[in-house]
């Protein structure tokens, strides 16, 4: 079975860290990201970000540049082949770089589950037992379901 945070490519990673920037299913997506989420997500853009400024990498600068100002999905593309061979070249920053796209990725999977399944709270006193049931339908007394 294979790691599912190694499983993480540098495309899924630039899609979570630029996804605000691209016009497109992605860009969608980043109306749906938690403000928790949009913190790791602005913290994995910085961290990409520093390291082509670190590094020198003019190519780079400039697809960061035409993804963030022109939302240019062939800019974003290319960035990839650079983050890349960065990852390659040092796989201590692509496991930090794989990290925070996967805490991304578990804050979006309970967001939509909060969402999906809501926030049941229950209050038991004197050692009561009480249990907790998702409905899809709220039911009235004296409403029949027997006649249809």
């Amino acid at each position: 079975m294979t790691n599912p945070i190694v499983a993480l490519s540098s495309a899924e990673i630039l899609k979570l860290a630029f996804n605000e920037f691209i016009k497109s299913s992605a860009g969608e997506a980043a109306k749906k990201l938690t403000t928790e989420a949009l913190s790791k997500a602005n913290e994995l853009r910085h961290k990409i970000v520093s390291r082509f400024k670190d590094r020198q990498n003019v190519k780079a600068e400039k697809a960061i540049t035409a993804v963030q100002e022109q939302h240019s999905v062939e800019a974003l593309h290319k960035l990839t082949t650079y983050l890349d061979d960065e990852m390659d070249e040092e796989p201590s920053f692509a496991d930090d770089l794989r990290q925070l796209a996967q805490q991304i990725i578990n804050i979006q999977k309970i967001s939509q589950e909060q969402l999906q399944f809501g926030e049941m709270k229950q209050l038991n006193r004197d050692n009561a037992k009480g249990f907790q049931v998702q409905a899809n339908r709220i039911d009235r007394i004296g409403d029949d379901y027997t006649k249809k």
